[in-house]
């Protein structure tokens, strides 16, 4: 599921939906991104005017003065030196399919190798081959043990052998591969020399089995090794194998319940991996001289909650200094430190959160930033800048709209960006490096969005503010009354409010208002208010769900009798404690792959945001949909694939259980996938299943 990043900024979606042709981005603009949502991104309708404004296939010339780029399938060139912007023609139609091509093979490239004994690891998993980077040997885990092989004569060398399915080498598990992103257990040193692998003692986990094969004559047992909650974790460690001396090392890994994010130091003469205590709240990144097996640390994090696992770690050219992400100063902010462990500077600061890395220019010892500074307008993006020292921190982009899609020239003396919000158009621009607007590149038309708002309430609390955005039908009359849909996911640092325009979604089409929310617990607005879902799954953030309804329903045009909730994932646990916490709201409601008890969840995602069972009873079984089931009235539908190794089908099953023994048999529906896993449409039987009871 990988319930936090699914839905961790556009950035998955939006991504592929730009890849595969601008036409379709428009497509991304209404949800934040899921693995899940691929197959349906179909249901969001291409809106051109979105798309008059975007420009793709940018190309800076190799000295310095022309600037080319499409727009509209239109091939234009800018002069860099006279500010001159010429249409140079339309794309034939062997460009066009040139450029769609090229940008699908970028996109298939992230999951494509160069070498056909290396395959692409599925969700969850890891590599099993790793080629050195001499090209000299393969590196291999097979039966759960690591063995090499000369890649000219094939003549293989056993390097471990004591490996089993419950303590394996050179492989992690799914858990460690979906939470933690850990796609290898294997490492070549840069020399060729080495190679360090993990050493995974799963003999402490439970297993957990699912049946496969379920439409065939015979079924076949599906095992994994998977730490629920507050369940004992695999014991993780690291040993180094000289391919000269055969010697086999283990590495001091220190204190640590995850040890992850393995990569090398620019030089090449040490390992960099991140470790982290159960609880998560505490972070280091170690260096380990691979020569020597010593370790040392290059930074620490501590955070009250919950700590960022991955934050960024950019490298200057020298190899020795880097930038880094840290919250502690309870917003995003960047830091220059270097790999001895000095903070050279804090880079950036202020009262909102910075949003990502942009780019550096050494050069001029300059950093470029994106970061949320506006106050008040919290949900834009701009552009900073600010010296590689610390000072001079300017925001580079004036209009008050969201900016994105950012492009410095080569040189860095160019700067291109896009911008818009929820009601106007796209458009983008040329900038000067220190923000000087130069050339509009592409606008789109002068209209004013009717069909869709950013709209503000308050919380429970009565003091933090929330943002949802409201999607109205094409021919919307206020005069009508209107069923509306709350299209969800919800879950910790995830985001589904932007100021970016959308003008309608597939349910629109439909009749319906279209509603998302983002609660508390979301990202973009700074670690206290993602902290204070810490404990609270299911309370809190259906709270400000249900909340948002209530303030919708006082329009006129909101028929607060019809109200829908329908999410995937952690979503589909919030459309499900929606109908069930929240029956005065929610008439009804459908769970696609929602787990139901955290306690059934693994141990990384969810102690992360909740702690340990043991230690927040209360918390866990307030969260626990199958304590509401009494309380349901409206209709809920439940779909679930039958081979879901992410939230296991014991989910949809409690909660089915549950709903029985109170007697719901009308109250509910369900339907399952029994070739699927975490991902599947559904899409028929959710449209039926909402038109049946919110259609009038």
């Amino acid at each position: 599921m990988k319930l936090k990043s699914v839905f961790r900024s556009l950035s998955f979606l939006y991504l592929f939906i730009l890849l595969i042709g601008p036409d379709f981005s428009a497509a991304a603009r209404e949800n934040g991104p899921t693995t899940e949502a691929l197959s349906q991104f179909g249901r969001w309708p291409i809106d051109e005017v979105a798309m008059q404004g975007v420009i793709s296939s940018i190309k800076w010339s190799d000295d310095g003065k022309l600037l080319t780029f499409v727009n509209q399938n239109k091939k234009y060139q800018f002069n860099l030196k006279s500010n001159q912007l010429a249409m140079m023609g339309e794309l034939t139609p062997e460009e066009r399919q040139k450029v769609q091509e090229e940008r699908r093979s970028r996109f298939m490239r992230m999951r494509e190798t160069k070498d056909p004994r290396i395959k692409y690891p599925s969700r969850g998993r890891q590599f099993m081959v790793e080629k050195s980077p001499d090209n000299k040997w393969y590196a291999i885990c097979e039966n759960w043990n690591v063995m090499l092989e000369n890649c000219e004569t094939a003549e293989k060398t056993v390097v471990t052998t004591a490996g089993n399915r419950k303590y394996r080498f050179g492989t992690a598990n799914w858990v460690y591969g979906e939470e933690l992103r850990v796609q290898h257990g294997m490492w070549w040193t840069p020399d060729s020399k080495k190679l360090i692998y993990y050493v995974f003692d799963e003999r402490p986990v439970k297993d957990f089995y699912l049946i496969g094969n379920l439409t065939e004559v015979n079924t076949t047992s599906l095992v994994e090794g998977y730490t629920k909650a507050g369940d004992p974790n695999p014991i993780v460690s690291l040993e180094i194998y000289d391919l000269a001396t055969q010697k086999k090392t283990p590495v001091d890994c220190g204190p640590n319940e995850y040890i992850y994010d393995m990569r090398f130091s620019p030089d090449g003469t040490e390992l960099l991996f991140n470790r982290t205590d159960r609880y998560q709240r505490h972070l280091d990144v170690v260096a380990l001289d691979f020569n020597t097996g010593k370790t040392r640390i290059v930074v620490t994090e501590n955070q009250k909650n919950w700590q960022e696992n991955s934050p960024a770690m950019r490298f200057l050219k020298d190899g020795k200094r880097f930038i880094w992400e840290t919250e502690k100063t309870g917003y995003k902010h960047y830091e220059l430190r270097h790999l001895d462990g000095r903070l050279i500077t804090t880079l950036t600061k202020g009262d909102y959160p910075s949003m990502g890395i942009v780019d550096v220019d050494e050069a001029n010892n300059w950093f470029y930033y994106s970061v949320n500074s506006d106050k008040k307008l919290p949900l834009c993006t701009h552009l900073h800048r600010v010296k590689l020292n610390g000072k001079g921190d300017k925001r580079l982009t004036t209009n008050p709209l969201n900016h994105s899609n950012f492009n410095l020239s080569p040189d860095k003396k160019w700067i291109i960006a896009q911008f818009e919000n929820v009601a106007t158009p796209p458009a983008t621009a040329l900038y000067t490096a220190a923000g000087k607007f130069v050339k509009m590149l592409a606008q789109g038309p002068a209209i004013t969005n009717d069909r869709a708002e950013i709209f503000t309430f308050k919380a429970q609390d009565g003091v933090t503010d929330l943002y949802g955005i409201l999607q109205k039908p094409k021919n919307f009359d206020p005069a009508k009354k209107y069923p509306l849909i709350v299209s969800v996911y919800g879950g910790p640092d995830s985001r589904a409010v932007y100021e970016r325009f959308v003008r309608g979604s597939y349910y629109n089409d439909r009749g319906y208002l279209v509603a998302q929310i983002d609660n508390r617990g979301t990202s973009g607005r700074g670690k206290a208010f993602m902290d204070m879902v810490y404990g609270k799954m299911g309370e809190v953030d259906i709270q400000d769900q249900a909340d948002g309804v209530r303030y919708l329903c006082q329009r006129p045009y909101v028929d607060g009798t019809r109200v829908g909730i329908v999410g995937h994932s952690y979503g589909g646990y919030m459309a499900a404690m929606g109908v069930l916490r929240h029956p005065d709201v929610f008439a009804v409601a459908v769970d696609k792959a929602g787990p139901t008890w955290f306690r059934n969840y693994d141990s990384i995602w969810t102690e992360r945001y909740m702690g340990l069972p043991q230690e927040n009873v209360a918390g866990y079984q307030n969260g626990n949909c199958t304590n509401y089931v009494k309380d349901l009235k409206g209709h809920l539908l439940i779909m679930h694939g039958l081979i879901d190794d992410n939230v296991h089908p014991t989910n949809a099953f409690q909660l089915i259980e549950a709903l029985n023994k109170a007697e719901k048999f009308q109250n509910y529906e369900t339907r399952f996938f029994p070739k699927n896993e975490h991902g599947f449409s559904g899409r028929e039987f959710e449209e039926e299943f909402f038109d049946r009871y919110l259609k009038p």
